[in-house]
């Protein structure tokens, strides 16, 4: 268990100075960093590479730096009077194909600050150039700083009205930058190197110190920030969000999906208009009708970014991946703002999912290769991804497979722990599925907070599925605490790229990389209330490298006691951000006391009615009717610690029987039996009502030890 601690803060303070010693660089969140050489390889923050012309290189180095341990030189060389001269940075993967550019937005930021340092033989007059996605000379922005040599930093910083100081040809659109060139043209010669650091890009609203701030607010600002560099990098022919951050061949269904899925949060908060969110979800909806012209079932997993068209290779369609996108449709379609044409338009398309295709006896089959048919695996092990497709195929009204009938086709799980029996959870059978993700996934589309235990056939192995999730993560918090690892949320399934690659990675199997954990996953953490996660996110944004102007950082690998980490991938999984963008939404209207995303899905009729199916209130033996054998059950498990068995008397899965589980007994009860307020009991109904007073006593004073419901911490 976690020690006592004496205040949160007391705590993060002793955490921030003696775990991760001096490489707190990042004290201010609100300064993004863009080019600062803390993240592994040769792209920056964006995903976008360097070129250059008339220079000897551009290469990132550790000897001169301005802050944290590299920066990056441009060696000139001898450069000749009057010779162009350049490095340039891009948003995304370099092409020459204009509607493939990944770009990204600069109007979003008030502006630029960095660090220079002259070490040639005179002056230097760099120009900054802004191009837009046409990397035009019609249309570009510019503004020149002069650096004066010797072997000091100089900070050059400037904001983004291109008003004053700014030169401005055409109309370039900064709101969908493509490169950022440092261009020289001096009129002397000029031999040497000079160097750059610390290029940040500054949001709006003063500093944030991500120790002292309000979660609420740097969670907000995190969320926000992930979903505008999502948003503004979509293809805007097509409306489609590519599956990397630094690669412009290929968008993909789990991307374009969760996007879609997150868009009436983003209509809500103000990120994203009415109209325009309106506009885009016709044009995917138009590139989804494209694609399923030419796919057999459902839309390739995979999707050409420009044309909609299927990618070629194996051209592969995934159940799992369709129903991402199928349940972001049909939540779009069902909202108030929606309107009915477009709503039409929405549910023509969504009603060519043929989800039950992939329908077989003992559940959801992976895949369809045109090459080779279905694949003979199906989603049997829990990892919840058999329940969304269970859940996408319930809202379809052409190719309908009730809730119901593969709800309970995940037979490969088992009951595990990390640390405390108490807090036994279900995982899958097989170690190597266990991520954190898959405990989360379902929990981001559908509520059942409110529902209690399923109707699994082998009691001692139902659940809920969201107190499942919050069991997990206490358990991962209390894993890494006694691992030394407070601060590491969380193993998840990533690219350990370049010392391993995409695995599954969990604290219960790590794949031989102990020292491997990703950021982005701390957002399921907090979501779940877990000990230490807000803490976890306060200290990591202060390191250098794991969070910039697209969010929380892929991978890092840091070892136990060390005072930093020694790689941070700057690679850039598109859906390792939406999954963690969801969350986060989902933690902040929770927080606020506002319906979330999933909430508003489960209340939805149709929706609700089907979970009314698997999830049967007070149904502790699971006969399918709540009747007084349930009530036995929970008299005597009552007050006892239960490891969430409705065997036990746990009828909500939280791991305790108590008042709150007889009052899920009482509304099944009455339901079943059309009361409405009295219910019968068995004899001696005095004892009864005792355990109930006894019962709801404990209920108010169990938050102090579980997280109830919403997984919101006590303070």
């Amino acid at each position: 268990m976690r020690s006592p601690r004496l205040s949160a803060s007391f705590v993060l303070a002793i955490v921030l100075s003696c775990l991760l010693g001096n490489f707190l660089a990042a004290t201010d969140f609100s300064v993004v960093p863009l080019l600062d050489g803390e993240r592994d390889g040769s792209l920056n923050y964006w995903g976008g590479p360097f070129g250059t012309l008339n220079m000897v290189g551009m290469t990132k180095q550790t000897s001169v730096v301005h802050s944290g341990n590299a920066a990056y030189q441009a060696n000139l060389g001898s450069l000749p009077a009057n010779t162009l001269s350049f490095f340039q940075t891009f948003s995304s993967e370099r092409t020459g194909t204009e509607a493939q550019r990944q770009t990204r937005d600069l109007t979003r930021y008030d502006g630029f600050q960095a660090y220079f340092r002259n070490d040639t033989n005179a002056p230097l007059n760099i120009r900054l150039e802004l191009k837009d996605y046409r990397d035009s000379n019609s249309h570009r922005a510019s503004k020149t700083f002069t650096i004066p040599t010797g072997a000091t930093w100089n900070q050059v910083a400037s904001n983004f009205d291109l008003g004053a100081g700014w030169s401005v040809v055409g109309d370039p659109d900064l709101s969908r930058t493509y490169i950022a060139s440092f261009v020289l043209n001096e009129p002397t010669a000029v031999s040497g190197s000079y160097y750059l650091d610390d290029f940040s890009l500054i949001e709006p609203g003063g500093p944030v110190d991500p120790q002292t701030a309000p979660i609420q607010d740097l969670a907000e600002r995190l969320a926000r920030r992930q979903f505008e560099g999502l948003w503004s990098g979509r293809n805007r022919t097509t409306g489609l969000i590519y599956n990397h951050k630094d690669d412009v061949g290929v968008a993909a269904m789990n991307t374009t999906g969760g996007v879609l899925w997150m868009l009436p949060n983003a209509i809500k908060r103000g990120w994203v208009s009415q109209a325009e969110a309106d506009s885009v979800v016709a044009q995917i909806a138009t590139s989804l009708n494209t694609n399923l012209n030419q796919s057999s079932y459902v839309p390739t997993r995979f999707i050409n970014p420009v044309t909609a068209a299927i990618p070629g290779g194996s051209n592969e369609e995934s159940s799992i991946d369709s129903s991402f996108i199928a349940l972001g449709l049909h939540n779009y379609k069902n909202q108030p703002a929606t309107s009915p044409a477009l709503a039409a338009q929405i549910d023509a398309v969504q009603n060519r999912f043929q989800l039950d295709a992939f329908a077989i006896a003992n559940g959801f089959r992976l895949a369809y290769f045109p090459a080779t048919g279905f694949t003979g695996g199906t989603y049997n092990g829990y990892t919840n991804e058999g329940k969304v497709i269970s859940l996408a195929a319930e809202t379809s009204d052409d190719h309908h497979v009730p809730l119901e009938d593969h709800w309970n086709a995940d037979i490969n799980r088992s009951k595990n722990f990390l640390v405390n029996a108490a807090d036994s959870h279900l995982t899958h059978s097989l170690s190597q599925f266990r991520a954190p993700f898959e405990q989360a996934l379902l929990n981001l589309f559908v509520d059942t907070s409110d529902r209690g235990v399923d109707n699994y056939p082998v009691r001692s192995l139902a659940t809920n599925p969201w107190q499942n999730f919050l069991r997990y993560q206490r358990e991962v918090a209390a894993k890494l605490d006694q691992l030394g690892r407070e601060n590491f949320f969380q193993p998840d399934a990533a690219s350990g790229a370049p010392f391993s690659g995409y695995e599954q990675y969990s604290l219960y199997n790590d794949f031989g990389q102990p020292d491997l954990f990703m950021p982005w996953s701390v957002s399921f953490a907090m979501l779940a209330g877990a000990d230490g996660a807000e803490d976890a996110l306060r200290a990591l944004l202060q390191v250098d490298g794991i969070s910039g102007p697209l969010g929380l950082a892929d991978t890092v690998r840091w070892n136990t006691g060390a005072g930093e980490p020694y790689f941070v991938s700057n690679s850039g999984d598109n859906w390792n951000t939406v999954l963690s963008t969801m969350a986060l939404l989902e933690y902040l209207d929770r927080l606020n006391g506002v319906q979330s995303g999933s909430e508003f899905f489960a209340a939805l009729a149709g929706i609700s009615s089907a979970l009314d199916e698997v999830f049967i209130n007070g149904d502790l033996n699971g006969d399918g009717v709540t009747d007084d054998a349930d009530l036995s059950l929970w008299q005597n498990g009552f007050g006892n610690p239960t490891i969430g068995s409705p065997l036990a008397g746990d009828a909500d899965g939280d791991g305790v029987a108590d008042g709150a589980d007889f009052l899920r007994w009482q509304r099944g009860h009455s339901s079943v039996n059309g009361l409405s307020g009295a219910i019968a009991v068995p004899e001696p109904e005095g004892m009864v009502i005792s355990f109930l007073l006894i019962g709801m006593l404990w209920a108010g004073l169990r938050p102090l030890l579980y997280y109830r419901l919403h997984g919101a911490r006590v303070s």
